[in-house]
């Protein structure tokens, strides 16, 4: 398969997940009844758009996201756009005459609640910012139900339409892994050692092609994940290192070199055995290597706070374009499910962090008003997501800065 066939897929694959992500927020809203404006692939103006019932779906300018915009989501916003209609109302219309004429369902709630927001720089949703202009005009936002409206509904509700897209994406993630299992099987690793590299620390320390492997670093091993999580976690220090050999254990010495990402190598690779796996053998699969993947990402998140491996540089942090070309070489090398699945979870998580604009950032942010009973102000939401996104910003810059030196660096 050529690289620009395999870029291609990689696009589209991507394109799948912030799909599969938006469509799990918009799903849970219209089960929930909240009124869903808009459905957009990227962010900012739309490229091509249709309204369909009273949701308008598209495909926007930015293709680094996606955004599902439900009527309400801050109720002081909701009521900017309510003063808004009043205005455009107040123009068409003689204001004595049409003032019976403002609610058209007999919901004449949003008229007598709390005042609307009058300070020269009003506050407004960084997100809506990012999303580009509303399609729907300010009238026909006005004059949705009060039932309709995000911010009315009960506690669980808003929960569920928060973790909706994080639980697609697993879900996704394990869809895919099923597949893999029933069409390819699964390779299993045992801790017998198949290839022992020239010249390499685990040769210089004398083990050899056979050796099981008992215990790395004092630490019993069953499984090759286990001894290459010792080796990597152990760079530049000495081990020792148990096999068995023709019915002997032997005690090694070796020294894992210590690469540029700074974990450890040295020089092994298991012995692999491929097993074919019915439908319950894939869901089992499935259902393990998700697990493995989570606690996968979650460990390598700890290990770039604790410094252990780099954030910057060309084993660093990836961004789109590194995401791309590590998918089109998957492709090519016929391992782009499970890639997939590896990128779908990692989206999942990255939108846990409790930080605003993402998806756990407005969990804190829901239980924090469930906690005080009160909603907090949008002026704060603003501030915090700010923070956020200036954040987001420089890892996106650091991230493509990466990728960059790893393309012309070679």
């Amino acid at each position: 398969m050529s690289t620009f066939i395999g870029i291609i897929v990689a696009v589209i694959g991507l394109g799948f997940l912030i799909l599969a992500h938006e469509f799990g927020h918009f799903i849970v809203a219209k089960l929930a009844g909240m009124r869903v404006e808009e459905f957009s692939i990227g962010f900012g103006r739309y490229l091509v758009s249709r309204r369909i019932g009273e949701t308008v779906y598209g495909i926007s300018a930015l293709p680094l996201g996606g955004y599902v915009r439900v009527t309400g989501m801050h109720k002081e916003e909701f009521f900017e756009h309510v003063a808004e209609a009043r205005e455009e109302r107040a123009k068409r219309q003689a204001f004595a005459d049409d003032q019976d004429d403002e609610e058209n369902d007999g919901d004449d709630e949003y008229s007598r609640d709390e005042p609307l927001i009058s300070s020269a720089r009003k506050p407004r949703d960084p997100e809506d910012r990012l999303a580009g202009p509303r399609v729907l005009s300010a009238e026909e936002i006005a004059a949705t139900p009060l039932k309709r409206r995000y911010y009315s509904h009960p506690f669980w509700h808003k929960l569920l339409f928060i973790v909706a897209g994080v639980t697609m994406n697993v879900f996704v993630a394990f869809l895919l892994l099923f597949g893999v299992g029933l069409v390819q099987g699964e390779a299993i690793t045992s801790t017998v050692i198949e290839v022992v590299e020239s010249g390499s620390p685990a040769a210089e320390a004398g083990m050899m092609a056979g050796d099981q492997v008992v215990s790395v670093a004092g630490k019993t091993v069953s499984s090759w994940e286990d001894v290459r999580t010792e080796i990597l976690t152990h760079p530049g220090v000495q081990i020792a290192v148990v096999v068995e050999r023709q019915n002997k254990r032997i005690e090694l010495t070796a020294t894992p070199e210590k690469r540029q990402d700074g974990t450890g190598f040295l020089g092994v690779q298991p012995g692999l055995t491929h097993k074919d796996l019915g439908a319950v053998g894939a869901f089992g699969y499935a259902g393990e290597t998700t697990g493995s993947m989570v606690a996968l990402i979650i460990k390598g998140i700890g290990w770039m706070f604790s410094g252990k491996v780099p954030v910057t540089g060309s084993q660093g942090l990836a961004g789109p374009v590194g995401i791309i070309e590590l998918s089109s070489q998957a492709v090519q090398g016929g391992y782009y499910a499970s890639l997939l699945a590896l990128i779908s979870i990692n989206l999942a998580i990255i939108n846990m962090v409790p930080l605003l604009p993402l998806d756990g950032g407005h969990v804190l942010f829901s239980i924090i008003e469930r906690i005080r009973r009160k909603s907090l102000s949008l002026r704060t939401f603003e501030r915090v997501s700010m923070v956020g996104l200036v954040l987001f910003v420089i890892l996106f810059i650091v991230a493509t800065s990466n990728d960059v030196g790893r393309i012309f660096g070679g």
